[in-house]
């Protein structure tokens, strides 16, 4: 059994963000000391850590990756088509870039595109495609730690002129 948790996280002084955690167990209960999360699943107990790069369940560690995605935003104009020139992120870790293209089919995105975790040496990288609004997903590998410090979007605006 699988259990899917969702986490607000504040920030101070800043927005904070929702986090979503799929746990390869089915979660009875959490408890936090100090500064440290415990998960109680059957008759286990597991503490959440910064530093693992799986879940150790039954004996066993399943490596995990993670993804960071965005909701669908309009880049310009609403309802106005754009055009997506390309894209640069910088991360670390094994990243796969997908672009989401029709706001009302959630399946509807790009093949994943593997690339180097930092592309800001050489340019924006080339993915032109159009649409009116677009959603922006990085997945990392499972098994190695990761993070994305920036991600830009290039966009050109094919709305009607003046």
């Amino acid at each position: 059994m699988q259990s899917t948790v969702f986490v607000y996280t504040m920030r101070s002084g800043k927005s904070g963000a929702w986090s979503r955690y799929l746990f390869p167990f089915s979660v009875d209960a959490f408890a936090q000391l100090g500064k440290d999360l415990y998960i109680r699943h059957g008759d286990e107990i597991s503490a959440v850590s910064d530093f693992a790069l799986g879940d150790d369940v039954g004996g066993a560690t399943i490596p995990f990756g993670g993804t960071v995605w965005w909701p669908y935003l309009d880049f310009g104009t609403p309802g106005i088509t754009k055009m997506m020139e390309g894209f640069d992120i910088v991360s670390s870790g094994a990243p796969s870039i997908s672009i989401g293209y029709d706001q009302r089919n959630l399946a509807a995105f790009t093949e994943p595109y593997a690339l180097d975790p930092d592309t800001l040496p050489g340019g924006v990288i080339p993915f032109p495609m159009a649409a009116p609004t677009f959603s922006l997903r990085v997945d990392f590998a499972p098994g190695q730690k990761w993070s994305l410090q920036q991600a830009s979007l290039s966009f050109i605006d094919l709305g009607n002129g003046p």
